[in-house]
């Protein structure tokens, strides 16, 4: 009866609710992340190119992530980007549909990768990424200076189909990637002292330790897509739906199947004025071993409970497009199943664009909300070092016990901003933005209790669990493009983030601002230089040892890339991240690669 209730109101609320079109160049992104080589993206005035062509083989990237907010919504809405002057590079005169890329450095630093374009076609395209990537060196530790192994692998298989059936598109895609690495950060067990395990039992610390054990994470995704592209979807209907299964899992025998649908519709009422409605649906079904080395939760081999989770989202839209303002109005309806109990609750999403001056300035505003399921695949995304039974231990701060992970809500999320066309080579952006949050997840290192009461403080490990908490966070975001020639670009974007959380001392690990440049310019024909000094703000920790939080150095990043092409077909790159040698840590206990460079050939064909 509850379910036939729940359908009712959806079915009311989709006739009344309000839609979307898809050249709302406009709207919000619900995403705030900071990825590798920090982008703190809210826009992209200028999103360089990634084609496999000779003059843009070589990047770099940072060698830290740091996620804000992620995922939070289901629907995207973010701004498209400002046009500004495209940057080009003197065409090759042969089409080359390949290359093969390999590289070594310091620090065991081990690169190959194959990339195949079926190139130029009007019907159909095809595309093959193989790759590897090694860094197999040593770091050494902050807190006791010693020397450790820190050594990580990345491979992975990525193959994107599109076929183009007159107006109606067909696109598939299958990714694998396998990530290992090692827990190397620091821990304080004295290995001699007794602890209490997780389960209450007596430990050895030196039981507890595995600073040396190897962890992987292991994917697999296939995707299938369909859908018609219009130039303009104001004039016809326009339709779109994929499919999506996608399996995790780790060493210790922890796998995550998820199954996901997603679809849209959007349908011209009359001339500027649309109705749309979108359609998510996720499953995501965790599977447990029996038990596995207690080496990542007790001494003694523990049961995990499996989870299964399912949300639906229904948004429903009618919105209005002209050439100086563009409006939408709608819901998102969201069922959640599978936690401690079934959910139904819906949020606003709203989305005003007004073009102030032909194009040139637009002012943008909005109010949404969102939420996140918090896979284990999804945590090891944001911190690789996460336990495994984090997701079944989570600590609850709101009642300070342990227990089931619960979904991440943003009840509601407001942006404004302006953003503007200068020039032809110049563009910014800016926005101011609330998120209020319940349940975000924010990680601590995992601690255990001394047996020797006359000895204050606990010891902390080298992997992390995670507590549920709930605020909010005010943002202010912009990014600034230039492009003064067609072999100049120059990028700079900033973010400052203030952190108000019900519970905790301070946000745990959330950085309170993100600034960088990133210079990319092309000085004679056939060399290519990038070059970014990206940094991130102070972060607080929370130190079990101590029962105090620890301050977390601000990180400088400096990285520097160039390519010079040889000839039409080979050309060489050097890439050095970290020029500054800065040693900071990714998370407490976890220092980073200092200097590095990767040298190397890359040969088309």
């Amino acid at each position: 009866m509850r379910l036939i209730s729940i359908i009712g109101i959806i079915a009311a609320a989709t006739q009344m609710a309000a839609a979307q079109q898809d050249t709302l160049r406009n709207v919000i992104d619900r995403d705030v992340e900071v990825v590798n080589n920090y982008l703190p993206i809210i826009s992209n005035p200028h999103k360089l190119q990634v084609a496999p062509v000779i003059d843009d083989t070589m990047s770099y990237k940072a060698t830290f992530n740091y996620s804000i907010i992620e995922k939070v919504q289901s629907v995207k809405t973010t701004p498209d980007s400002l046009k500004v002057a495209n940057m080009t590079f003197s065409p090759e005169q042969t089409q080359y549909s390949a290359f093969v890329r390999g590289g070594v450095g310091n620090y065991g630093n081990i690169l190959g990768e194959f990339l195949y374009n079926i190139g130029t076609n009007k019907n159909y395209r095809l595309g093959l990424d193989i790759g590897h990537h090694s860094m197999l060196g040593k770091v050494k530790l902050e807190e006791n200076n010693e020397k450790v192994k820190a050594a990580s692998t990345n491979t992975w298989v990525n193959t994107d189909f599109s076929r183009l059936y007159k107006k109606v598109a067909l696109d598939a895609n299958v990714k694998f990637k396998n990530y290992t690495y090692k827990h190397y950060g620091y821990e304080s067990f004295v290995d001699t002292a007794d602890y209490y395990g997780a389960n209450g039992e007596v430990v050895k610390g030196e039981i507890l330790r595995h600073s040396s054990t190897s962890q992987r994470q292991t994917s697999f995704d296939v995707a299938v897509g369909f859908g018609n592209r219009l130039r303009d979807p104001r004039d016809k209907v326009s339709f779109g739906a994929k499919a999506a299964f996608g399996a995790f899992g780790n060493v210790t025998g922890l796998s995550e199947i998820d199954i996901h649908f997603d679809g849209f519709a959007r349908f011209p009422i009359r001339k500027n004025y649309l109705f749309d409605i979108n359609f998510d649906f996720n499953k995501s079904r965790m599977l447990t071993p029996d038990d596995y080395e207690g080496i990542f939760y007790s001494s003694s081999p523990s049961r995990l409970s499996a989870r299964n989770h399912t949300d639906i989202t229904i948004t429903p839209h009618f919105g209005i497009d002209f050439d100086h303002v563009a409006l939408r109005a709608g819901l998102n309806f969201i069922l959640d199943f599978g936690g401690k109990e079934d959910n139904f609750y819906y949020q606003p999403d709203i989305y005003a664009d007004f073009n102030v001056s032909d194009g040139a300035a637009s002012l943008y505003l909005g109010m949404t909300g969102g939420f996140r399921a918090n896979t284990f695949r999804e945590l090891a995304a944001m911190n690789p070092w996460v336990s495994t039974d984090s997701y079944d231990r989570a600590w609850i701060q709101e009642d300070g016990s342990y227990g089931e992970m619960h979904t991440t809500q943003n009840p509601i999320k407001m942006i404004v901003g302006v953003r503007a066309k200068m020039s032809h080579a110049v563009a910014f952006d800016i926005a101011a933005e609330y998120c209020s949050f319940d349940d975000e997840v924010f990680f601590i290192n995992k601690a255990f209790s001394k047996v020797d009461t006359t000895v204050s403080g606990s010891s902390y490990s080298n992997m992390f669990e995670v507590i549920n908490e709930n605020g909010k966070v005010k943002s202010v975001k912009g990014e600034l493009s230039i492009t003064p020639t067609s072999r100049t670009m120059i990028l700079l974007k900033g973010a400052y983030h203030k952190w108000e959380v019900n519970y905790l001392e301070e946000a745990w690990n959330k950085p309170k601002y993100e600034v960088g440049v990133d210079l990319r310019l092309k000085p004679v024909e056939r060399l290519l230089v990038t070059a970014g000094v990206n940094s991130i703000g102070k972060r607080y920790a929370f130190n079990p040892e101590t029962q105090k939080k620890q301050e977390l150095d601000m990180l400088l990043n400096v990285d520097l890339g160039a390519e010079y092409r040889l000839t039409s077909q080979l050309s060489v790159f050097l890439r050095c991240n970290n020029i500054a040698a800065q040693n900071y840590q990714h998370y407490l206990g976890y220092s980073s690669y200092r200097f590095n460079a990767l040298a190397g050939v890359t040969f088309k064909f």
